[in-house]
């Protein structure tokens, strides 16, 4: 799932659509349209104010204090229309059958055409008038880079008051807008934290803060980590996996200690740490 460096990417490439008029969005998936008693047509001929960030959330801002929040999850991407990522029988089978809806929704821009090409079918798209109002029923902890104040105390006090192992404590959304897998693994790798220590019993929240921000920020500059299926606007892989440490690493040797990555499950999820830098 994309996290934060690469949603931010994504926002960042989709921003020449500022100040375009939305023609039309076309929805082909009706699964894609998620917990909005608002219909696409009432963003049709609106203006968009603004593309932005919250967490892993897209948020296009449109006149009429209309917010269309996307949720990319497992491999939703937004492309040109004529993007080459985007398969050719994919792209003739729009709308058609299960394949077809890979393609899950289209919107017109005056001059540009956009696909939300999502092979696995998880994304979302939520219309809505009041953006805080559904942050805060969702309880997503403010952005890490947009309230950096309101997000580092909801930070410490999410772990002061978590008995979950730190690695889990990281991946809450309450605690943290926007660290995934890859960057929780990555951070407590660079603090020498083995990922089960309780949450609650981390002292240096501060500087285990710190160091997220820095490590989301270098990202954010390489264009995000591409594992998997991430791609950025223009269909361009991001280049920061190369600089992971422990993440996908399994079995090879940590660069500070030359002790062999391991590999846990926390929570459900893979979790990569090194035995000897990052000891219980």
């Amino acid at each position: 799932m994309p996290e934060l460096p690469e949603v931010e990417t994504v926002v960042r490439g989709l921003s020449y659509l500022k100040g375009k008029k939305l023609r039309s969005l076309t929805v082909f998936d009706p699964r894609v349209w998620f917990e909005s008693p608002l219909k696409p047509k009432e963003l049709e001929n609106l203006s968009l104010r603004e593309v932005a960030r919250r967490g892993k959330y897209i948020l296009f801002r449109f006149q009429k204090n209309l917010t269309l929040i996307q949720h990319l999850r497992m491999t939703g991407k937004m492309l040109d229309s004529q993007s080459k990522i985007i398969p050719e029988h994919i792209r003739d089978e729009i709308g058609k059958g299960k394949q077809g809806l890979q393609i899950r929704a289209r919107f017109s821009f005056s001059g540009s055409e956009i696909l939300f090409y999502d092979t696995r079918r998880f994304g979302t798209l939520t219309l809505v008038s009041d953006e805080s109002d559904y942050f805060s029923k969702k309880k997503i902890a403010p952005d890490p880079f947009h309230q950096p104040t309101e997000a580092f105390l909801c930070f410490k006090s999410g772990l002061h008051k978590s008995k979950k192992p730190i690695k889990t404590a990281l991946l809450d959304q309450s605690i943290v807008a926007g660290v995934g897998n890859i960057y929780a693994d990555e951070a407590l790798h660079l603090m020498g934290i083995h990922p089960k220590k309780p949450a609650e019993q981390i002292k240096n929240s501060k500087k285990l803060w710190q160091e997220i921000i820095s490590l989301l920020e270098r990202s954010i500059v390489s264009g995000g980590s591409s594992i998997r299926n991430y791609v950025n606007a223009s269909g361009e892989s991001g280049t920061y996996a190369q600089n992971h440490l422990v993440y996908g690493k399994t079995g090879t040797p940590c660069t500070h200690c030359q002790r062999s990555i391991s590999r846990l499950l926390l929570g459900g999820r893979a979790t990569h740490f090194c035995p000897a830098c990052q000891a219980i």
